[in-house]
């Protein structure tokens, strides 16, 4: 027993030590990205600067373009407060639901599988999805890794639940709370893991516990009305957002949204492999099938067929649809990592066996590292911030970094883009919007190169625009340059 608690203490702290590292590493240094995070942080910020908690904005208006609940935002805020209005203050709650998530899978192999093996294997194998641990999902400041920290959470409340029994009104108000939180992450996906939820609750006579129960009643009661009370408090606040709500949510289904999000329906799979999401194991994933006839303790075998529900069913509902968006399998890889945990770590007991020794915990040790060597190594060169990574669309993120670097007192410029949609802009609106906020500085954004006098100083990224001003004010000189950007004195 003593073995084991120091065993278990020990890998905690180094799942632990392995999780901070893999989501927190340079991830102040990586510049906001366009698009979605971009836009996130800009209703964040503004938040921050004006206390319109509810009704969030961009650029003073009313957001009409992110339609999303606003828990996540507000996260954001409390951290910007804590840590200030950095990429890392608004990633930090990001970077927290990924430890996070690593913990949870580790505490429930310690707690509720009796199977300490079982949750760091596990840990370690969500440490392997590549596409977790990246843009859009575990570093950046997006909405997807908090929700999934939250469904995982609320998942596996359920199912111990279901394997200890104990307490329904503590478990069921739990329950309830942790979904209300998980759709005010981001609204609707937060809550598609249910029906599978629903479906193990029809095994292994786990209904006993679940429909005569009053408390599940009366507590999937009150999650309905706090979410559907949102939605009132915010069209109240708001006219017109409920609409704009059921449009964005229909088109996903009816692929009437953007074109370029309509996908094929093998969309998800053919990522894993193509964009390395989760590969290569995606293709070991099917052996793992083979657990069903050497797992033997109990709790373990209902565990990994209950993963292998919310698997199949979740992966196949977010294929049907005709839009598809390579973050919404965000909620699979913590359900693939207890797979390969359980599988993995019950596999090194029977190999264990048959070879007549009692180096289980080596064993174990030694598949994950060979199944997961090569994501780890992806991953963590994905991790390490370069430049030259940088997409040049953008760039003005790179350079004002640098130039803030290089000269932390010049805070009186322009950032000059020439940008098709708005919104393109909203990368350099942030550093706009928190410079002004840490600095009190002067910086402003503009697209238009008519709009540009003499006397000011211009931070260019794009080339084509450098070359115009080159040619328009021939007097002027560049008094900061690197790859990515010029600051120009206009003359």
């Amino acid at each position: 027993m003593k073995n084991e608690t120091i065993f278990t203490w020990i890998a905690g702290a180094v799942l632990l030590a392995f999780a901070i590292l893999f989501f927190c590493y340079d991830l102040g240094k990586f510049p906001i990205l366009q698009w979605d995070e971009a836009r996130y942080v800009n209703n964040s910020v503004e938040i921050m600067r004006n206390g319109h908690w509810l009704d969030f904005r961009m650029d003073g208006q009313i957001d009409t373009w992110n339609f999303k609940p606003p828990l996540v935002l507000w996260l954001q805020v409390f951290s910007m407060k804590l840590w200030g209005a950095t990429e890392w203050g608004v990633r930090f709650p990001t970077a927290l639901a990924g430890i996070g998530i690593v913990l949870l899978l580790f505490w429930f192999g310690v707690r509720v599988l009796r199977s300490p093996l079982a949750g760091l294997v596990s840990g370690l194998f969500f440490l392997a999805s590549g596409g977790f641990i990246g843009p859009h999902m575990g570093r950046t400041a997006d909405l997807d890794a908090v929700q999934t920290f939250f469904i995982t959470l609320y998942s596996l409340v359920f199912i111990r639940y279901l394997l200890e029994g104990g307490n329904a009104r503590r478990y069921f108000a739990l329950l309830g709370t942790l979904v209300v939180l998980s759709f005010l992450c981001k609204g609707m996906p937060g809550l598609l893991i249910l029906p599978y939820l629903f479906i193990i609750s029809l095994l292994h006579g786990n209904y006993k516990k679940v429909f005569p129960v009053r408390e599940v009643y009366v507590f999937a009661a009150m999650a309905v009305l706090m979410c559907a009370g949102y939605y009132v408090l915010r069209d109240w606040s708001d006219p017109g957002y409920w609409q704009l709500v059921k449009k964005s949510e229909f088109n996903r289904f009816s692929g009437k949204g953007v074109e370029w999000h309509v996908q094929p329906p093998l969309f998800y799979v053919e990522n894993f492999i193509a964009s390395k999401r989760y590969y290569p194991l995606l293709y070991l994933l099917p052996f793992t099938l083979a657990g069903f006839a050497f797992i033997r303790q109990q709790p373990l075998r209902r565990m990994f067929l209950y993963c292998w529900i919310i698997v199949a069913g979740y992966l196949t509902f977010i294929s049907i649809p005709p839009v598809k968006l390579e973050w919404y399998d965000a909620p699979l890889y913590p359900f693939f990592a207890l797979i390969f945990g359980i599988a993995v770590s019950e596999g090194a007991s029977r190999i264990a066996e048959r070879l007549k020794m009692q180096a289980i915990v080596p064993i174990a040790l030694a598949l994950t590292l060979a199944i997961c060597g090569s994501s780890y190594r992806r991953i963590w060169e994905k991790i390490h911030y370069a430049p030259e990574k940088m997409s040049d669309f953008e760039w003005e993120g790179v350079f004002v970094r640098q130039l803030q670097e290089a000269h932390p007192d010049w805070l009186d410029y322009v950032i000059l883009k020439q940008v098709k949609h708005p919104e393109h802009l909203d990368q350099a609106k942030f550093y706009q919007k928190t410079f002004e906020y840490r600095f009190s500085a002067p910086v402003t954004v503009e697209s238009d190169l008519q709009k540009i006098h003499a006397g000011q100083k211009i931070l260019v990224s794009q080339p084509a625009l450098s070359d115009s001003i080159r040619t328009r004010f021939p007097a002027s000189t560049v008094d900061f340059e690197t790859a990515y950007g010029k600051l120009w004195s206009i003359r």
